[in-house]
């Protein structure tokens, strides 16, 4: 299902996703969003020496997502731009490592940084918000905490945002911005997880499915602390994400539009709704393919060296590949 507002001169269309699974999700916001987005320019959109655009403008909405089961299979979406094992690791904790103290980072948020100094990952940003006197607050556990007291709250928010840093970063600012659990009861005395999630930008093609597969999987470790904390049983219900610039960017409109020119194929000739979902991967044959063997391989002794992965973000990693291996956790 999708509605979507009327559309007019100069006026950022706001679009409504709602689907059972994540494939159906994904493929159903880039058809909103390449039929109904706002044509408009980006910051990375390319240039040729004479300073000309080589590049069309974006297609870009605000869109509201609803999955209402994140779980449901096939749940893997067939685009996939990233290691998503790797990724799963990195929503985890495993690279919080790289993320640089407070007191460097002040000194170095307008320069450029290596490939190991990062300026936050997510999961750091969530479980150990840097403060401006070096402190860092867990906000997850705050959360999860506010949310086994008092299940129908609508305090349980967690924040990304660090305003003395973020306009500061000559590279990305965090595009998750903020997560909000909400518990309500399910009427057999156990409570059901619905995460919301609000992104200021979000790269549809590319970025999303990957995003929402690493978020749901920390969603379904969020529901546990909840259950640990409460001592009720929590299931994971829905998931629903919100961005104010969910975009296709005009240096992939061949791949999602096609060239005929060129003999490209657009990403609709390739796929309805129907084989998009027939081409999606199931969690079990997504862990065997794609996500223990990409943690495996993150975590081996020559990789664990380049990262420089500590002793703890070791254990936490070897953790995650024995859940799975052994089905304790499904990705």
């Amino acid at each position: 299902m999708m509605t979507a507002s009327t559309t007019q001169a100069g006026r950022i269309p706001t679009l409504h996703i709602v689907a059972d699974s994540i494939p159906q999700a994904h493929f159903r916001a880039m058809k909103a969003v390449w039929e109904h987005g706002l044509a408009i320019r980006t910051e990375y959109d390319r240039r040729n020496d004479a300073g000309e655009y080589i590049d069309p403008p974006s297609r870009d909405a605000r869109v509201l997502i609803e999955v209402r089961d994140p779980f449901a299979q096939p749940r893997f979406p067939p685009t996939s731009f990233c290691e998503i094992g790797a990724y799963i690791a990195e929503i985890m904790g495993v690279k919080d490592h790289l993320v640089l103290p407070m007191a460097t980072l002040k000194t170095a948020i307008t320069g450029d940084l290596t490939a190991q100094e990062w300026p936050y990952t997510y999961h750091q940003r969530l479980f150990a918000h840097p403060d401006v006197d070096g402190g860092t607050v867990n906000q997850i556990a705050m959360a999860v905490e506010r949310v086994a007291q008092t299940p129908y709250t609508r305090r349980a928010v967690a924040t990304t945002s660090v305003p003395n840093v973020d306009p500061y970063l000559k590279e990305d600012i965090p595009c998750l911005r903020e997560v909000q659990l909400r518990c309500p009861e399910d009427g057999d005395g156990g409570l059901v997880l619905n995460m919301n999630t609000m992104w200021r930008s979000r790269d549809l093609y590319k970025a999303w499915p990957d995003n929402v597969i690493g978020l749901t999987f920390l969603m379904r470790e969020v529901a546990g602390m909840i259950e640990e904390k409460s001592g009720r049983p929590v299931r994971v219900g829905s998931y629903a994400d919100y961005a104010a610039s969910l975009h296709i960017y005009g240096q992939d409109f061949g791949a999602v539009g096609g060239d005929a020119a060129r003999g490209l194929k657009s990403f609709f000739d390739t796929f309805d709704e129907e084989t998009y979902l027939a081409r999606s991967l199931t969690s079990e044959m997504a862990a065997e393919m794609l996500v223990l063997p990409q943690l495996r391989q993150l975590m081996a002794p020559s990789s664990a060296a380049q990262w420089r992965f500590s002793a703890e973000a070791i254990a936490l990693g070897e953790r995650l590949i024995r859940a799975i291996e052994t089905g304790a956790v499904i990705v």
